[in-house]
């Protein structure tokens, strides 16, 4: 159980975009349910767009996990950078994921990574400051 949490929750939807993308022709683009809004415009929401929730709504839980100082930390940090460089490398090379609703997810992998790595400096830092002579 312990080791699940070190996944990186965003590649895990990364992954699944990337699996919808390449293997289920434009699945991604895919409506999941249209409304009719009260000003009568029509909004229509797609497999991507739902994806897109949920990679922000794991970003939350990825930088909430940031706040913990321990060493299993280290190995979190070091799962969500690989899993920013697969997405790079998948957004660069894949034509699939050549869209703007992968790349935001990306994004959202390298604020994971940069986020992570900026909350555990400053928390260590404040853990372990050295206080001033008098």
């Amino acid at each position: 159980m312990n080791m699940i949490r070190q996944v990186p929750l965003i590649g895990c939807i990364a992954l699944v975009y990337a699996f919808l993308a390449v293997f289920g022709s434009g699945v991604p683009s895919s409506s999941m349910a249209s409304f009719t809004l009260p000003s009568g415009a029509s909004w229509t929401f797609a497999i991507g767009d739902f994806l897109l929730l949920l990679s922000v709504i794991a970003l939350y839980f990825e930088i909430l996990k940031a706040t913990r100082t321990s060493q299993a930390s280290v190995l979190d940090h070091i799962l969500s950078l690989f899993s920013f460089v697969a997405c790079l490398i998948g957004f660069l090379l894949v034509p699939a994921l050549g869209t703007s609703t992968f790349l935001l997810i990306m994004v959202m992998a390298l604020f994971d990574v940069i986020a992570g790595f900026t909350i555990t400096i400053s928390t260590a830092r404040r853990d372990f400051s050295i206080p001033e002579r008098e």
